[in-house]
């Protein structure tokens, strides 16, 4: 019965996935190369939050199975999974999970500067590069979130590695079969539910194992008038075809709506509290009901590995992914411009919009022994993304009528109310080459190539920006070395030496220019430079390191109204040291504690402006203590990120914040049958409400909107565990 639900449960998430893929015309660990099909055998047995990897030739902090468990919400999504990491800066208003990251910076590197891969696949919008860590996936149907806070060597792949990479692995098919009901309760009337179903190790046909599971979201979020509601499905099918050939299939697909505040003033905050964001009244254009967003995700694809006689290696994944969002918004939340349209004078005025991106793509991997102590890796990523943009002017008050306040382009009907109606293509191609060099049985030395070439075709109707028709197609090209090195002086002390070239290609929004064909737009690009060590020993483990990144051509975003807008920051220099580690102390307990000490400096730009770079902290650190011992598992957690700018030229300071977690659970057995566990979570237990995050700039007045932190909220859960 058990294998029967499961079969079942695989075909449904992929007939689930194929309907929710969309036409866009209606609309890792980088140091080392990840099979798109890993389990997660070694990463449940991490109890401490995040933890480097012993061997690492970069610092990377893996968050494995266990640490999900612990110290995430049963809503959250992967911004939860690394905010306890170093150097990184999470800011989510509307409670854990419940909502997009609105700010997740790692060293001052904001979205769209660094990776996000899901089994060593890169995914991201193709217009910023940006993603939406709420729509895609849930933590339940993760084994480990890696975040990896290098550059990577040459058979790292992505838009922008520079920055670092959040690796995301799916959860894998090893371990007993099971069925797995879950649920919970929390603050802010939130409520999940789930079941997930394993077949086994080898228990399908043909040797065959897979994993299913659906789950369910709802909550009013923590910020008012902000709810969600979500849903996804997940499947996971390994089938070994040979001895030493497997076939991966993955599927996982969602929905979720969400209403999406733009943040508030101080002025805002200080009358009508932390809270406030939208309301209730139809006649304001901060009504919930005009404020937000649905999203159709989903994700999906074939692995082929195979491990030849002779030591060689080769993985080719095939895959789609695939965004459909619908989205609106009262044209003013904030209050500064008065109702009116040319409808009615005490119309309220809004906006509508849909993005619709599909990617297809393939990732090739290769390693080859060529001799005693040395080998090839080589390999290519190549994806090809289309991506639908619109957003007109409209009337909420008469249901979403088109408002025709802007001026008319000659041969588009209806252009008197569209911001943009625009379509694009993005073709990313990158191969690479690497030698891996055992020079000693101590010196490891890796060096390689890679190429990245991009090629951005642009067909508008209404060009956001300058609304005019527009159709250029540009290409734009480096090739990328690096070279790491890592020292085992003994079995627990390792070093590692890195060196790096990365590369962003122009966001789409550098194309709003007169004359796109010969505007001069350049890609943004960087040097990485670090050194780091690791040492694991009995009981003990601790990682450092010191990073430099010269940045050029970096380009800076704002919000303005609820619309993006970029900016040249020129040369940005970012500087720091991080460190990590934990310490068993018997009887079950643990101390773990992360921290950094951050610096950007922007040395020029368009405007003359330098300084401090934005979103930057000074600083971060995360100390606690763990307990687990016979079922049962308690930690209190505390996270402090130091003060930033939110904006260049000294502008929009944020004060200090620090948050206190805690957590407990206990495992009740069952003979014969898997154990079930049952958890009580506390985020924010001293309820600390500060603006901790810059949200962007009024349409009107250009006033200054904030983020705080979300009330004290309670997650009670109970589950089959897996």
């Amino acid at each position: 019965m058990q294998t029967s639900l499961l079969a079942a449960g695989i075909l449904l998430t992929t007939i689930g996935t194929a309907a929710l893929q969309l036409s866009p015309a209606s609309a890792d660990e980088p140091t080392e190369i990840v099979m798109v099909h890993p389990d997660d055998a070694g990463a449940a047995a991490i109890d401490v939050p995040s933890m480097q990897k012993a061997d690492a030739s970069e610092p990377a902090s893996v968050v494995g199975r266990a640490a999900l468990d612990r110290y995430v919400a049963p809503t959250g999504n992967y911004a939860d999974a690394v905010r306890l990491t170093p150097s990184v800066m999470d800011v989510s208003p509307n409670g854990p999970g419940l909502g997009e990251a609105q700010i997740l910076t790692i060293r001052g590197f904001t979205d769209g500067q660094y990776n996000v891969t899901y089994d060593g696949i890169p995914f991201a919008d193709s217009d910023d590069f940006t993603h939406h860590s709420s729509a895609y996936f849930t933590m339940r149907d993760l084994s480990s979130v890696t975040v990896d806070r290098g550059p990577g060597d040459a058979a790292t792949i992505g838009d922008a590695t520079f920055g670092g990479t959040v690796a995301l692995r799916s959860l894998g098919t090893s371990g007993p079969g099971t069925i797995a009901p879950a649920g919970s309760l929390g603050s802010f009337a939130t409520r999940t539910g789930g079941l997930l179903l394993k077949s086994g190790a080898g228990s399908l046909p043909g040797g065959a194992s897979g994993v299913f599971d659906v789950e369910a979201v709802q909550s009013k979020g923590a910020l008012d008038g902000a709810a969600q509601r979500r849903a996804t499905v997940f499947g996971k099918l390994v089938v070994p075809l040979a001895p030493s050939v497997t076939l991966t299939l993955v599927g996982n697909a969602g929905r979720t709506v969400q209403n999406e505040p733009p943040g508030a003033t101080r002025e805002q905050i200080a009358v009508f509290g932390p809270a406030t964001a939208l309301n209730d009244d139809p006649r304001s254009q901060a009504y919930g009901g005009y404020s937000g967003s649905a999203y159709r995700t989903d994700m999906s694809y074939a692995a082929l590995d195979v491990a030849l006689p002779d030591g060689s290696t080769l993985t080719d994944t095939l895959y789609s992914y695939g965004l459909d969002r619908h989205l609106g918004h009262g044209l003013d939340p904030n209050g500064e411009t008065p109702n009116g349209t040319a409808l009615g004078i005490d119309h309220v005025p809004g906006q509508m919009g849909r993005i619709g991106l599909r990617a297809w793509g393939d990732v090739l991997h290769a390693t080859r022994r060529l001799s005693t102590g040395l080998s090839l890796d080589a390999g290519a990523w190549i994806e090809r993304q289309t991506n639908a943009r619109s957003l007109v002017e409209v009337d909420e008050t008469e249901g979403g009528a088109l408002n025709p306040v802007l001026a008319v382009v000659r041969g588009v009907p209806g252009s008197g109310a569209i911001d943009r109606m625009q379509r694009e293509t993005l073709l990313t191609l990158q191969p690479y080459a690497q030698l891996d060099w055992q020079v000693r049985r101590w010196l490891d030395i890796t060096a390689g190539l890679k190429g990245a070439w991009f090629d951005r075709d642009i067909a508008a109707d209404v060009m956001q920006g300058t609304r005019q028709p527009t159709r250029v197609d540009r290409a734009f090209g480096a090739v990328l070395p690096s070279v790491t090195a890592r020292a085992r002086l003994d079995p627990e002390l390792s070093l590692y030496a890195q060196v790096a070239r990365g590369f962003l290609a122009p966001q789409l929004q550098l194309f709003d220019v007169s004359n796109p064909r010969t505007a001069a737009i350049s890609p943004e690009n960087t040097w990485n430079f670090q050194v780091g060590a690791t040492w694991s020993g009995p009981g003990l483990a601790i990682a450092a390191d010191l990073y430099e990144i010269v940045f050029d051509n970096a380009v800076g975003v704002r919000t303005v109204g609820g619309e993006s807008e970029d900016f040249a920051e020129g040369r940005i220099v970012y500087r720091g040291i991080e460190a990590e580690g934990s310490r068993q102390l018997g009887f079950g307990l643990s101390l773990y504690g992360s921290g950094s000490l951050n610096q950007a400096h922007q040395s020029a730009s368009a405007g003359g402006v330098s300084g401090p770079a934005p979103t930057t902290p000074q600083a971060t650190l995360a100390a606690g203590l763990t307990y687990a011992r016979n079922g049962v598992s308690a930690s209190v957690i505390d996270r402090w990120v130091g003060g930033s700018y939110g904006d260049v030229g000294r502008a929009q300071w944020i004060d200090p914040t620090n948050q206190l977690d805690i957590s407990a659970a206990t495992t009740l057995a069952r003979r014969g049958a898997a154990p079930i566990e049952i958890k009580a979570q506390i985020f924010n237990l001293l309820d600390s409400r500060r603006i901790n995050g810059l949200a962007g700039y009024t349409v009107a007045a250009n006033m200054p909107l904030f983020w705080t932190q979300p009330e004290r909220s309670i997650f009670l859960g109970a589950g089959v565990k897996f």
